[in-house]
């Protein structure tokens, strides 16, 4: 028998012993006790050591600051009609992350509670595109992002269609959507003296006065803080709040319904002349106070981004060009002032005259005539105004050029304005010949307004205004001082130039004379020159006048630009004239003169002069 292999033993898995259990527990309770020491030590840390610290960390994380908007002025015109004013308009907001969550803490969220959140976005948005008119895929979108916590759904709406909005969130249990402050500035008259208003953008102002003025208008704004969480602002969380200082409210010497009068009649004549452009000022004579600013072509200022750019500025600042014989005014007023001529001078006028490498001629065709000073004006002699402007020495002449504010701003306080150009008292012979008729200077429509004015009134100039009264927070009233004054010319030489102009209205009386009124006026016409060139290019024709000659109150200015070289001041800016002046005359009060002159003076030697009566 053989013998029998012996069996493999089987090896028994490793095994603790009973005694172990207890060493297991000990190691368990070692742990649990570092655990609780590394949390009895935070608690330590938050509740001893830095409990400010640590709170306001997690204060911080719920923290929201936003911006309390200052009520921005309203502007006004000299009888109390508002021109612009801010609207309380509000932007419907959301924050995404709210939605997402309906208002729910994640954590708690039940199946339920997920499945209405999904549904948030689209039924808020269905709610807020049916009173807004907004596409309502691109609100979804916007409440879709949840990388935001803040999103405008829909700016500057009216607070009934937010209060209709939230109304109905409401009723159907949405939260995340909430309105915040963003007003709208708003020009109730549209078109009329938008030049001088201005317009805004982006929350400021971005022309005319709305730039300008800016600071005044705007005030300071405020700020407030507070603590929110996923459902709203915390009820007594900590909160803070810098209240906003309004802006002050101004009004204007602009008198708006004479304003859009005046816009009306100047776009008529634009139009009827194929021009490109035209200006008319209306301005009042003894205080320098713009009444009237006309630009045509203009914009709707609640619709800045219709209008083409050239357009949006103010011409009577901006553009600059040669005045044309309307320059004759100034030049033969300082002639007189410094007793250099006479009314009733004779000055021998020659078919033309030598200036520079040039022959200058006259409009109207002549030979040898002989003119008074007053016929000079009257028939608008170039030649004859050079003979006379070459009395007076160079530097007597860019000083009463920089007397009457042409070469600087007037200060007028609208934005962009130029200040033209003079030559100084070293002037060649040529530019002081080519300065006596209108032209080797540029100037703007309210430079030439405010010099003119100057003149009529009683040789006194007084810097234009446009500005009548501001108003701030403390409902004070503060009258805006009038122009800074200086002498021009003196009482009489402005009186013998009032009379003289009077003549020319008397010479073409049926195109510019007004029944029942003297009057005083003078036309131009100049070569335009094109601003991209620098070359003469097409007309600049105008008339500026003022009523009543004996007391003048009234100075009406208009200017007309065109490309083509047809018409002349007294027919294509006269009717305007003529036309803003029959309007502003009864609207003012003025009062008829007591005697109205008809009688033609001599304007040449041999005119026969009238016998007196």
């Amino acid at each position: 028998m053989s013998a029998q292999a012996p069996k493999k033993a089987v090896r028994a898995g490793r095994r603790w012993p009973l005694a172990a259990s207890a060493g297991r527990i000990r190691v368990l309770l070692i742990v649990a006790a570092m655990l609780f020491s590394l949390c009895g030590a935070r608690a330590i840390q938050v509740q001893v050591l830095d409990p400010g610290g640590i709170a306001d960390e997690a204060a911080k994380q719920y923290l929201v600051t936003r911006p309390i908007e200052a009520e921005r002025g309203t502007i006004t015109d000299r009888n109390g009609q508002v021109m612009a004013f801010t609207e309380d308009t509000v932007n419907i907001v959301a924050d995404p992350t709210m939605i997402a969550t309906n208002g729910k803490e994640p954590e708690t969220m039940r199946d339920e509670d997920r499945k209405r959140a999904q549904e948030a976005p689209a039924a808020i948005a269905a709610v807020v595109a049916k009173y807004t008119g907004r596409d309502a895929g691109d609100i979804e979108g916007r409440l879709r992002n949840t990388t935001v916590r803040y999103t405008i759904l829909a700016p500057q709406v009216t607070a009934s269609t937010y209060a209709a909005v939230n109304a109905e969130l409401e009723k159907d249990g949405w939260v995340g959507v909430f309105k915040e402050r963003n007003p709208r500035r708003n020009y109730p008259m549209g078109t009329v003296a938008s030049n001088v208003l201005g317009f805004m953008s982006q929350g400021e102002g971005a022309g005319g006065l709305e730039f300008s003025l800016q600071k005044q208008l705007a005030g300071t704004p405020g700020k407030e803080s507070y603590q929110n969480s996923p459902n709203g602002r915390v009820p007594l969380g900590a909160q803070t709040m810098t209240p906003a200082v309004d802006g002050e409210d101004v009004q204007l010497s602009i008198d708006s319904s004479l304003n859009w009068a005046v816009e009306q009649r100047l776009a008529q004549a634009v139009t009827e002349n194929k021009a490109n452009w035209g200006i008319a000022i209306v301005m009042d004579v003894k205080t320098g106070r713009l009444l009237a600013l006309a630009n045509s072509p203009s914009f709707n200022s609640n619709e800045p981004g219709k209008a083409k750019t050239p357009d949006l500025g103010n011409r009577a600042i901006t553009n600059v060009y040669e005045p044309g014989s309307t320059m004759k005014v100034l030049t033969l007023s300082a002639l007189l002032d410094a007793g250099l001529t006479n009314p009733d001078e004779v000055t021998d006028v020659p078919p033309s005259i030598k200036v520079g490498d040039n022959e200058v001629k006259d409009a109207f065709k002549h030979q040898d005539i002989q003119l008074t000073t007053r016929g000079i004006l009257v028939r608008s002699s170039n030649i004859g105004t050079i003979e006379l402007a070459r009395r007076m020495d160079k530097a007597t002449t860019a000083d009463y050029l920089r007397r009457y504010g042409l070469g600087a701003k007037t200060g007028l306080g609208l934005p962009g304005e130029a200040s033209g150009r003079i030559p100084s008292a070293t002037m060649p012979d040529y530019t002081r010949d080519g300065i006596a008729f209108g032209t080797s200077l540029s100037v703007t429509s309210v430079q030439m307004a405010a010099a003119v004015a100057g003149v009529m009134n009683g040789g006194v100039y007084t810097a234009p205004t446009i500005i009548e009264s501001t108003t701030g927070t403390d409902g004070k009233r503060v009258e805006a001082p009038l122009g800074q004054t200086h002498r021009v010319i003196s009482d009489t030489a402005s009186l013998q130039m009032r009379e003289m102009m009077e003549q020319m209205v008397i010479h073409y009386k049926d195109k510019l004379s007004i029944p029942g009124y003297r009057t005083s006026a003078k036309t131009g016409t100049a070569w335009g020159i094109d601003p991209k060139t620098g070359k003469y290019k097409g007309l600049v024709t105008s008339i500026i006048g003022a009523v009543p000659t004996e007391d003048p109150q009234i100075l009406t200015y208009v200017v007309l630009g065109k490309d083509d070289r047809a018409g002349a001041g007294l027919g294509t800016a006269g009717p305007v004239y003529k036309d803003i002046m029959s309007l502003a005359i009864p609207r003012y009060g003025i009062k008829p003169s007591a005697n109205v002159v008809t009688t033609q003076l001599p304007l040449e030697k041999n005119a026969a002069r009238p016998k007196k009566k």
